[in-house]
């Protein structure tokens, strides 16, 4: 069914982004997205979730490496905390290489403070993001993502370094002419080459390749995930409207989890709720797909299995 929904590209992998409002069960349909495509196909599972859901549904070894789940799943979990040191490791060399006259500062300390900086763990996210698109052992790559509203800022970095880029890269420009000019005019011999000039070339393009994938159907999927309640829907709703104006990129997938069977739902007053949210989903022009409550909280493989036979496309 899922397979149905997410076809792959002609580029591999197809990028499969799952977002939602943090205790949705992001982790879960996930997994559900993971099992289901791996028929057939081989499939990354990667969580950027810094609470490590994962582990509950395959054991610590996850932490420490990928774990094959079957014969075409491998799943992942991504240590945040690691990934931000050894980004913030990265700019202080860059920092320090690019411009010498900035030793005097300890890399040190640097380093501590890039990893305390606003928007870092968005930047990390980003980077490792943009390494799954590399991962042409895998037909689909699944990511689980971090709560909203560190996911569409993530999403939406691509966009924003752009442009700020665009400028940087025309001041340095400016300079790098002045610097040429003023040496010629002194005869003294001036390269046009410039470090910090080909850094921010660099950036430009790995980030303008980021962005049309980003906003690419034929190589990313984006699957929206929310539970009959108020907020989970706001979110889902204002994700899909993001997705749409700013990535130019409609989501392929609506989920709404934990939906209670019918009679459990009307014993529990919650029925008129329930049917009205999954109206609103249907209403939004994305296929939708009901995933029934198991009664209980999903913590294994097995729960996920279960699941998948409760799922239907509404």
């Amino acid at each position: 069914m899922i397979g149905e929904l997410i076809k792959r590209g002609a580029r591999r992998p197809n990028v499969v982004v799952v977002l939602g409002k943090g205790g949705v069960g992001k982790t879960t349909v996930s997994m559900l997205i993971g099992l289901s495509l791996s028929r057939g196909n081989r499939v990354l599972l990667v969580s950027l979730d810094p609470a490590k859901h994962l582990a509950e549904y395959v054991g610590p070894e996850v932490l420490r490496g990928g774990v094959s789940v079957g014969e075409g799943l491998t799943i992942r979990q991504v240590d945040v905390e690691s990934e931000v040191r050894k980004y913030a490791e990265k700019y202080a060399q860059w920092v320090s290489d690019i411009m010498p006259s900035l030793k005097v500062f300890n890399v040190e300390s640097a380093v501590d403070a890039i990893k305390y900086s606003p928007g870092v763990e968005e930047e990390v996210f980003l980077n490792v993001l943009s390494g799954l698109y590399k991962a042409g052992d895998y037909d689909y790559v699944v990511i689980d993502t971090p709560p909203t509203g560190i996911a569409i800022r993530t999403l939406n970095l691509p966009a924003l370094y752009l442009t700020w880029l665009d400028k940087l890269i025309e001041v340095r420009e400016r300079i790098v002419a002045l610097r040429y000019s003023i040496a010629r005019a002194l005869g003294r011999a001036h390269e046009l080459k410039d470090r910090v000039l080909e850094k921010l070339y660099e950036l430009r393009h790995a980030y303008g390749e980021l962005y049309e994938e980003l906003k690419s159907p034929e190589q990313t999927s984006y699957v929206l995930v929310a539970t009959p309640e108020p907020l989970p829907v706001y979110e889902l709703r204002e994700s899909a409207r993001f997705l749409k104006e700013r990535l130019g990129n409609a989501p392929k997938l609506l989920v709404l989890n934990k939906y209670l069977p019918e009679g459990l739902a009307r014993e529990m007053g919650v029925l008129e709720t329930q049917e009205r949210y999954l109206s609103e989903l249907k209403s939004m022009g994305a296929p939708v797909m009901v995933v029934e409550y198991l009664g209980r909280p999903t913590r294994s493989i097995r729960d996920v299995y279960e699941l998948a036979e409760r799922a239907r496309v509404a």
